[in-house]
């Protein structure tokens, strides 16, 4: 007979079952905690994890192409400073080399901030080893031992004097340089070269004063009779060295910015100097090719390179020497308490600020050109030269080749032809190379209007056009043409200084000579090289060439649309400009460190919620929103046939159904909180979209390491190639949309007004017109993939003002605003169909750039008939750059930052519905427009392969969270159930 089976007794678990619970209990508070933070953070959240989210097929062929593109890049764009006695090429018997310079081992690829890149594959070094190139290694780890690496990696979270430091032991110092050291590398290597490095970036100017440390450990040194733009005392004497203990010596400088560099001229033995810039990620690779001889120098100088750069006009007003305080100010923005984010320690704004551009229109090498026009560097005498030649050492648009060319004018403007302003004047020249090596060469064009002192201000010499031709093998040909339409070479008179009752741009009756040019400064040699033309009675033109609206006075005087004249005139700021009546008597040589500030200006520090009622135009109709026609933009990841009507047509009827459909909350979402990305309108079918910062790559500043980095916009202007710039924009386009990020937060077009400015390596350039074409062209070949640029900074960021950056104003007269400033933004918008720009932190005058009407209505919308976006700049402190005004202003997406953006005044007028409107409908535009112009350069080049499929980031983190909500249900219904359970038992039991 078999046993009975024991029955099991079933237990209560309070153990397993109370510790289940509080696992529970936490994972529903992190999920309440994911919940409120998406809610204030999901769609930066959305943003990051859509831009991670990479194809990894498109992206490894997108960045094979790229970074072929970058070393391209850079071979186009180095260029050749010096070179006595042709030490450059090296022969090929130089097999073996010495690399002096701490900066060798701490070789640059960008600068720091939005345009830096992530990372640098092939150093100076590396490029050398894959070249089959030795280096002496004994010397590079001294200089390893000496200073690992920079202190301090990030201009954001660091003050100037940190960032700005270098690093270089004294040769005389046997600590570093042993007697053996040396000896042996003597033995090792005749050849010797020495890296000069200069790091600089966002929020931080170049420093007026040197900090170095040339002990290990030591402390920092500070020599105030050098700035960080000279050669300290220990790479002099390290020149000095080399020079006299070398056969061939060759400087490499590392730099977005331009130095003085006039010791490699008068230090004996020096034989050559190379600017490499910042070459990006990989660009550096190709450094050897070029001095090796197996490819020329074909690059050219987008600078002015001053022997003393206190020679330029607009020295005394920047950096840290140039900022003013203002007096009585205190209680204002920023002087309220605001805190300083971007110097890695708690600080708090100290003073109101401000900056002259005492300058005017003399900028660069307009300038320095114009001043030499006017014989004012007659007395100059030192042991670089007499005149000019001891002021300048490299001209705006100079460099050398290995190769030698000829020009040959095979077509001109008739010498003495009356022209008018409908006129384009045209320019064909056979460019031969005459020498022994295959090379490129550049074609300038320069003009120099009519002047009469104390009339309009007018530089002797302006960039008027220019034209790189292929590379040519020896004895081989190219024809290249440059045009200029005769309306480019009008000036604005801001001031009716001609006195003919008129204030806008004019053609002034006279003579317009016109230059074929080796730089800025050397005619070419040969016939025709140069032509006149004539204009018998002054133009003025009261419409703006290429959209037929009215241009007119918009920041001076009575006509100033924002309240206070642009150039300080009405405030009492009492700044002399530099005129070229008296060049002498008025050029600026200190700046003014403190003024009052006027009543004028105090009441426009902040917008109010009285100047928002005050903007308000009761005769506005209300809108239409909520409609229901069924018509979507695009669908299933696609344009749609009524998207891409619209993304090419903004005046298309059909627009005004699509905006009926868009809901007020929607349009407010999209409008309001646009940081790292555009936000969802499903009313219209358009996606939640990516945007990412850098210039130089795509991602970069968000640590995007999958793209490529190129050289720095700096660096690869000197490429003075269009068509470049047109294949770098379609190339970062492409990785862009490989990473699933459509909106670039670039390119940069401000103005290299000083050398000191900190961001120089993210723009171009002194000259408008450069730095115009090539962003340009940059902004074109994005399109071509796909990608809307937000182009920055609109206007006047051409300095980070020490670390004033933040509210600073700055003056300026109209002139110099229009003929320097927005003049590459004006092409941007009127000759490259730009559809997204981005405003600055600064001020224009008295008013906020993001808050000026002025600029976004007056000029941008009513005279350049732009119809994309306008979005601000990142905004830290939302009392300052806030959505209100921007709205108001005529801007359309405000970059609330990470937390989001409230608005605080009213919303209910129909003032403020037309305007939300109508920043809905420029965002909507900027994003088809991208699409249709990639769908257009899909079928011209026969390639459906190109054409962008639209991803949808809002789901993302939305999805995350809804599988964590579920699960977090499903966790604490087990739990209930489970204490349930044992408390059932329990009675049970009992």
């Amino acid at each position: 007979m078999s046993k009975a089976k024991k029955q099991k007794v079933k237990r209560p678990h309070q153990i397993r079952r109370m510790a289940g619970m509080i696992a529970a209990c936490l994972f529903l508070v992190v999920v309440i905690v994911a919940n409120v933070a998406v809610s204030m953070l999901g769609d930066v959240m959305n943003s990051y994890l859509s831009s991670n989210n990479i194809d990894a097929t498109n992206m490894e062929s997108a960045s094979k192409s790229a970074r072929k593109l970058s070393k391209e890049a850079e071979k186009d764009s180095a260029v050749l400073l010096q070179n006595k006695e042709n030490t450059l090429p090296l022969s090929s018997d130089v097999t073996k080399v010495n690399v002096f310079g701490w900066a060798a081992t701490n070789w640059l690829g960008g600068g720091s901030g939005s345009g830096g890149v992530t990372q640098v594959k092939i150093d100076f070094l590396k490029s050398l080893e894959k070249y089959n190139i030795s280096y002496n290694e004994e010397l590079i780890q001294m200089y390893q031992n000496f200073q690992n690496k920079r202190e301090y990696d990030r201009t954001l979270a660091a003050w100037p004097e940190q960032t700005a430091r270098l690093y270089e032991p004294s040769i005389s110092d046997a600590n570093y340089y042993s007697q053996e050291l040396l000896e042996d590398a003597k033995a090792y290597s005749d050849t010797a070269f020495v890296v000069v490095g200069r790091w600089n970036g966002e929020s931080n100017d170049a420093t007026q004063k040197q900090y170095k440390r040339t002990t290990k450990d030591g402390d920092i040194i500070t020599d105030e009779t050098k700035t960080q733009l000279e050669l300290s005392t220990e790479e002099i004497e390290l020149l000095q060295y080399v020079g006299e203990n070398y056969k061939n010596v060759i400087v490499v400088l590392n730099t977005g910015n331009v130095m003085e560099m006039g010791q490699i001229e008068s230090i004996p033995g020096v034989d050559a100097c190379v600017m490499a810039g910042l070459t990006g990620s990989y660009g550096a690779e190709v450094l050897p090719e070029l001095l090796w001889g197996e490819d020329s120098f074909s690059g050219k100088t987008v600078d002015t390179w001053a022997y003393d750069m206190a020679s330029a006009a607009s020295y005394a007003n920047t950096a840290e020497n140039g900022v003013g305080k203002y007096s009585g100010a205190e209680g204002l923005y920023p002087a309220n308490g605001t805190l300083d984010g971007n110097l890695g320690e708690e600080y708090y704004y100290d003073q109101v600020s401000y900056v002259d551009y005492a300058e005017g229109i003399y900028v660069g090498y307009k300038w320095y050109e114009t001043a030499d026009t006017e014989h004012y560097w007659d007395n100059v005498s030192n042991e670089y030269g007499q005149g000019y030649e001891g002021v300048v050492q490299y001209p705006f648009g100079y460099g050398l080749s290995y190769t030698d060319f000829s020009w040959e004018v095979t077509k001109a403007p008739e010498d003495g032809q009356t022209i008018t302003d409908k006129d384009t004047l045209s320019y064909k020249v056979k460019v031969t190379n005459t020498g022994k090596v295959s090379g490129k060469d550049v074609v300038e064009l320069y003009y120099n209007p009519p002047y009469t002192a104390g009339g309009i201000e007018k530089a002797s010499v302006n960039l008027a056009a220019f034209a790189k031709t292929d590379v040519l093998a020896p004895g081989e040909s190219q024809e290249v043409t440059l045009t200029v339409d005769a309306a480019d070479m009008a000036s604005y008179d801001c001031y009716d200084a001609n006195s003919n009752s008129f204030c806008g741009y004019e053609l002034e009756a006279g003579d317009y000579e016109l230059t074929l040019r080796k730089n800025a400064h050397m005619i070419a040699d040969g016939t025709s090289m140069t032509s006149k033309v004539s204009v018998t009675d002054t133009i003025c033109m009261d419409k703006d060439a290429t959209t037929g609206k009215e241009v007119s006075n918009k920041f001076t005087g009575e006509d100033a649309i924002d309240g206070v004249s642009l150039d300080g005139k009405d405030s009492n700021q009492n700044i002399t400009y530099l005129t070229r009546k008296d060049f002498t008597g008025t050029f600026p040589t200190e700046n003014v460190d403190t003024r009052a500030m006027a009543d004028n200006v105090k009441a426009l520090n902040l917008y109010t919620a009285d100047m928002a009622n005050a903007w308000i135009d009761d005769s506005d109709k209300d809108i239409e929103t909520g409609k229901d026609y069924g018509h979507l933009l695009t669908k299933d990841g696609k344009l749609t046939e009524l998207g891409y009507q619209l993304g090419l047509n903004p005046e298309d009827e059909k627009w005004e159904e699509v905006l009926d459909q868009v809901s007020i909350k929607e349009m407010e979402a999209l409008v309001y909180h646009a940081y790292a990305h555009t936000g969802e309108v499903k009313s219209v079918g358009k996606p939640a979209t990516s945007d990412q910062d850098g210039p130089s790559q795509i991602g970069g500043f968000f640590g995007n390491k999958k793209s490529t980095g190129f050289p720095s916009s700096s660096t690869m202007a000197c490429s003075w190639n269009a068509k470049l710039f047109e294949k770098v924009g379609l190339a970062i386009g492409k990785e862009a949309v490989a990473s699933g990020v459509q909106g670039w937060y670039a390119p940069a077009v401000n103005i290299h007004r000083s050398p000191f400015n900190g961001r120089n390596y993210e723009y171009y350039s002194e000259d408008a017109l450069l730095s115009g074409v090539a962003c340009g062209n940059t902004v074109a070949g994005a399109k071509h993939a796909g990608v809307y640029c937000y182009v920055k900074h609109f206007i006047c960021n051409d300095g980070e003002s020490y670390i004033y950056r933040d509210s600073v104003y700055t003056w300026m007269s109209e002139q110099a605003l229009r003929e320097i400033y927005l003049e590459p933004f004006r092409m941007l918008v009127e000759e490259y169909d730009a559809t997204g720009l981005m405003t600055s932190y600064n001020r224009i005058g008295a008013v906020w750039t993001g808050g000026s009407q002025a600029l976004l209505t007056g000029v941008l919308r009513d005279e350049w008939n732009f119809p994309g976006a306008v979005i601000t700049d990142y905004s830290d402190w939302h009392e300052y750059m806030n959505g209100d005004q921007m709205l108001r202003a005529g801007g359309d997406l405000w970059m609330d930052g990470m937390v989001k953006g409230e608005t605080t005044c009213e919303t209910s007028s129909n003032s403020y519905k037309q305007a939300l409107r109508q920043a809905t409908k420029h965002t909507l535009y900027m994003y088809t427009n991208a699409l249709a112009e990639n769908a257009n350069y899909a079928n011209e080049i026969g390639d459906d392969s190109m054409i962008s499929e639209i991803g949808n980031n809002s789901s993302v983190i939305n999805k995350i969270l809804i599988v964590m909500d579920v699960m977090a249900v499903v966790f604490m219904a087990l739990g209930i159930m489970g204490v349930v359970k044992d408390q059932k038992l329990k009675k049970e039991m009992k």
